[in-house]
């Protein structure tokens, strides 16, 4: 795959003898590249001709990818592009573009679908329904989006008709989801768990006596190991806990294990994955058309887990007389999502890795029988004392993942439609009026049931839980247009009018009391536990107008102005001024360049402009639509009596976040477009930043308030390079690779905290600081002598009253300190290479990122002290014990607290390499495809998300933009699959 944007990488030595052979196809590739068009906002521009930052995934890029969202699968193919995905089949991935946008508002690009601004979720849309996704990251191509282009913007162009006649391609694929990367190492034997449980009791006891004023229990430290076994309630072998293990530590060889069962193996099974499209391209003289079906099974490795979806797209472009001309685009998805990922201790990822492995997935009689009910299906256990001679559990009781997953739903169910239709007339020559209208409809329902028979919700006698949402956007875009060449020079002259409207209403209603086991109606449930409904509406105007300006093909330049208001604020602030310029110099038409044979295309670009950000969160994942409104909460507390609390305090002066964008750059093209290079410089200053207000006392932390209180600036730069090794009619070989660096630094925080910094969860903002820098306890080793965690503490000196660090072991006197060491990466990007040999190819994706630092938040909990009997890390070989005076952990027992509280002990490089997707296909020779009654078939064999290298087994870099392991979320999965395309 020979890809448009430029990459960084090595560069390659080119073959001479291959040189005079591929003159005629290096020329046609030159003129190709001089006349790419990229999709621009309200619009296509030559790429020449674009004075800002563009890049642009072509279809043939995102043909290999398998993804329920296609952006789950772009990571490292776009320089200066951040994606955070879930193993969730259809999940939305976190996509960051140069840097953080924001700290309390949205860093989220806004999505373009065919013109028209997108408020849904791209799982709607099928990857082979895609022409192209070009990625706006500076301020001149975004600045007609305004208030909502800060954060840059993503445009998706679906596919319409072209060639004249019919033509007809199927594709079809079948493969196996299975998960991406081993989880955390912890101990998967009864016996293994059993000697380091026995441990933890014994070396608690030994550490006790040493203690001064240590009192003797009356039991040796093999006593109290042996007491600690006893505790754990299920002893799955044939000898009681007491003759397990002697006094030496060694297991009891004439043990016999009487049943185990595995959790992770039952909760975690590679699945199926379907996916099958058709696309059907129709076209005479005035009317051209693109239809498709595309179906997708993409089942999740979670078990009860997946995605499911039946589209239905219809393009057609239709030409009524030589001035007018209707566009439409007609699009219905229907999708069906069933989620594993929950918190708590029902969470299948959590659960699986901290149950002990002695604890039953199923239920089991005195005899260690495993129990059926009267229709032949096992029962489960669920740690509720009804285990083998009443056995309880300490951890998770009531809690069965295998068994819940297979009883209870968690499902979303949305049917889509989506219309653009664009009307377009040549007033005069070169004048054109252009209607734009986009409907975007939405009705999605939830499904939360839980069951009668095992779990919390039997506690209730099952639960039911149903919410119903209607969401739809209208857009309307009026567009003048007029185009003039006057000798040299090229004007292109843009005026619009945009209004966007978003509405959402919402009921969703909760009960319990199950009478029917098995059914989800409401009906069948007694008790009302909840009745509610919310809703919201949002508008955003806009007035714009863009000069574009090109003499003579060397020198562009560009102005954008767009004047925003947005509902979100109050009349007095509602509306702001936001703009771009940009410049570009083609340096290689100039006399001196123009005849070169080694530099065949040189431009210098530079832009800067201004963007806004309206988009204000509540929360993590909720919009504030009334951020100059109060907000207040109604709660029933069953008394008949509903009670209104402030939950929000409004702010009519609250603005604009304003993002202040410079971008410079060159790009490059050598020796007849072999080589292309790009290289950009950006500066993004955000100020006016919205953040929480400081409250008076009396609030209690019952309300918060929203202010523009801070400043932040990302500095950086970005690069990408590819290079043809060899071109030639049988064989081409590609390279590429792109980097991004970039520096978050905050530079203005709110007065009450420019001193003391502000904490945020493991982080401190500080003046001069970035967003993510770690606010920690130092870890300051371990005490050979007892095994005790150490810390560093800051005093003041009595004497010379200056701060010193002493260490102490006691967990709550150590210092918080600012580390200085950040989440943020210092370079991160993707390569790969593209090999095309006669009719195979061979297309190989990596993504990488080097130089920030994790907090393995999973890895810390895997060393506790005695967390409900669950598991422990496999390093808990490395703690200290009496035997092992040095080791690097400290003491792990059944009586220390905050051995494992959080520090610098748990921070770790998240540097890592991923070989995000392989494919090699073979085009199988058109008189075998004639034979068949195909124009076209090429068989292909896909794989996506196939390894990772990375500091620590278990811990994925890529799953958090923050570097912190979450113990909950569903761990990507990986996808390969064997497919047929076929054309008629």
């Amino acid at each position: 795959m020979k890809r448009k944007q430029c990459k960084i990488g090595v560069l390659a030595v080119i073959l001479s003898a291959q040189y005079a052979f591929a003159q005629t196809k290096d020329s046609l590739s030159k003129e190709t590249s001089i006349k790419e068009v990229v999709v621009v906002a309200f619009g296509k521009q030559k790429k020449e001709e674009i004075t800002g930052s563009v890049q642009s995934l072509k279809a043939k890029d995102l043909s290999n990818l398998q993804n329920g969202n296609i952006l789950q699968g772009i990571g490292g193919k776009v320089a200066g592009v951040q994606v955070v995905s879930s193993g969730q089949p259809g999940s939305q991935p976190t996509i960051r573009m140069r840097g953080i946008g924001s700290i309390n508002a949205s860093s989220d690009p806004l999505i373009v679908l065919d013109g028209i601004p997108y408020s849904g979720n791209l799982n709607s849309i099928a990857a082979s329904d895609i022409e192209s996704i070009s990625f706006l990251e500076d301020a001149s191509s975004n600045a007609l989006y305004g208030s909502r282009g800060a954060n840059g913007v993503i445009i998706v162009n679906t596919k319409r008709g072209k060639n004249k006649g019919l033509s007809i391609e199927a594709d079809v694929r079948t493969g196996v989801n299975f998960r991406s990367i081993e989880d955390y190492s912890v101990y998967t034997s009864p016996q293994d768990y059993y000697k380091a449980f026995y441990n933890r009791g014994r070396i608690g006891e030994i550490v006790r006596l040493k203690q001064p004023g240590a009192v003797p229990s009356g039991t040796t430290p093999h006593e109290e190991g042996l007491s600690a076994l006893s505790k754990l309630g299920y002893n799955v072998y044939n000898l009681p806990f007491n003759q397990l293990i002697g006094k030496d530590g060694s297991f009891n060889p004439d043990a016999k294990l009487l049943y185990q069962d595995d959790w992770k193996k039952l909760l975690f099974k590679p699945a199926l994955r379907r996916e099958a499209t058709l696309g059907i391209n129709a076209n005479g003289d005035q009317v051209k058309s693109y239809t498709s079906l595309n179906y997708l099974d993409d089942k999740g490795y979670l078990i009860s887990s997946g995605f499911e979806r039946f589209g239905i797209r219809s393009n057609v472009d239709y030409t009524i007389t030589s001035k007018l001309k209707l566009t439409s685009a007609l699009s219905y998805t229907y999708s069906k999502q069933n989620f594993g990922e929950t918190g708590g201790f029902s969470n299948p990822f959590q659960f699986a890795r901290n149950i002990s492995p002695f604890y039953p997935v199923y239920l089991r009689d005195d005899n260690y029988q495993r129990l059926y009910d009267s229709h032949g299906n096992a029962l489960y256990d669920y740690g509720d004392g009804q285990g083998p001679n009443g056995a309880a559990r300490s951890y998770a009781v009531f809690e069965n993942p295998v068994g819940n997953l297979q009883k209870d739903k968690s499902q979303t169910t949305s049917n889509i439609t989506n219309l653009n239709l664009g009307l377009n007339y040549e007033i005069i020559k070169g004048l054109d009026f252009t209607y734009n209208f986009g409907a975007y409809l939405e009705n999605v329902k939830n499904l939360q049931f839980g069951n009668t028979e095992g779990g919390t919700s039997s506690s209730v006698g099952g639960t039911i839980s149903q919410s119903s949402i209607f969401k739809y956007t209208l857009n309307h875009q009026q567009l003048l247009t007029y185009q003039k060449k006057l000798g040299k020079h090229s004007f292109n002259i843009l005026v619009g009018h945009e209004l966007n409207k978003i509405k959402n209403e919402g009921i969703s209603g909760s009960k319990q009391q199950l009478l029917l086991p098995n059914s989800t109606s409401f009906d069948n449930a007694v008790k009302i536990t909840d009745l509610s409904g919310n809703g919201y509406e949002y508008a955003v105007e806009g007035y714009f107008s863009r000069l574009l300006y090109n003499y003579d093909g060397k020198y562009f330049f560009n102005a954008n102005i767009r004047r925003d208001g947005s509902s979100v604020f109050s009349p007095e602030s509602r509306w702001g001024n936001f703009y771009g310029l940009g410049a570009a110099w083609n340096v290689a038409k100039e006399d001196f360049l123009k005849d070169n044979r080694v530099i065949n295309s040189l431009k210098l670009k530079a832009s800067y402009g201004q963007q806004g950000n309206d988009n204000i969160l509540l929360d993590s994942s909720t919009r504030d639509y009334y951020a100059y409104q109060d907000i207040y909460g109604i709660n029933n507390f069953g008394d008949g009596k509903p009670v209104l609390s402030l939950k929000k305090q409004g702010n009519k002066d609250l603005k604009w976040e304003t993002s202040k964008n410079l971008n410079a750059g060159f790009e490059i093209s050598l020796l007849n477009n072999r080589i292309n290079l790009n290289a950009d410089y950006f500066e993004r200053k955000v100020s006016d930043m919205i953040y929480t207000l400081p409250l008076p006392p009396s609030n209690s932390g019952s309300y918060v308030k929203y202010g523009n209180i801070g400043d932040m600036t990302n500095r950086g730069v970005q690069a990408n390079i590819s290079v043809d090794i060899l071109r030639t009619e049988q064989f081409q070989w590609n390279v590429y690779a792109n980097a991004t660096h970039y520096k978050n630094t905050i530079t203005r925080l709110p007065a009450e905290q420019r001193n003391t910094g502000l904490v945020t969860g493991l982080f401190i903002l500080t003046e001069g600081g970035d967003r993510y820098t770690y606010y920690l306890k130092e870890f300051a080793g371990v005490n050979p002598e007892n095994g005790d965690a150490q810390w560093y503490r800051t005093i003041i000196n009595p004497d010379t009253k200056q701060e010193e660090r002493v260490i102490t072991n006691n967990y709550k006197e150590a210092t918080d300190y600012n580390t200085g060491k950040s989440a943020i990466p210092k370079v991160y990007g993707g390569f790969g290479t593209d090999i095309t040999y006669k009719r195979f190819n061979l297309a190989v994706n990596f993504a990488y990122q080097f130089g920030g630092y994790g907090y393995d938040d999973i890895y810390r909990s895997l060393f506790h002290s005695d967390m409900y009997r669950s598991n422990y890390s496999t390093d808990l070989d490395k703690t200290w014990t009496p035997e092992n005076p040095t080791a690097a952990l400290p003491r792990v027992d059944l009586t220390a607290t905050n051995q494992n509280g959080n520090s610098t002990l748990y921070l770790i490089k998240s540097d890592y390499i991923s070989l995000q997707d392989v494919t090699l296909s073979y085009q199988l020779p058109d008189a075998f495809a004639k034979q068949a009654g195909l124009s076209g078939l090429k068989v292909y064999f896909t794989g996506n998300n196939l390894y990772l290298w990375s500091k620590r087994k278990g811990y994925d870099p890529r799953a958090s933009l923050t570097g912190v392991s979450d113990a909950y979320k569903y761990s990507l999965l990986s996808s390969v699959s064997l497919g047929f395309k076929l054309t008629f």
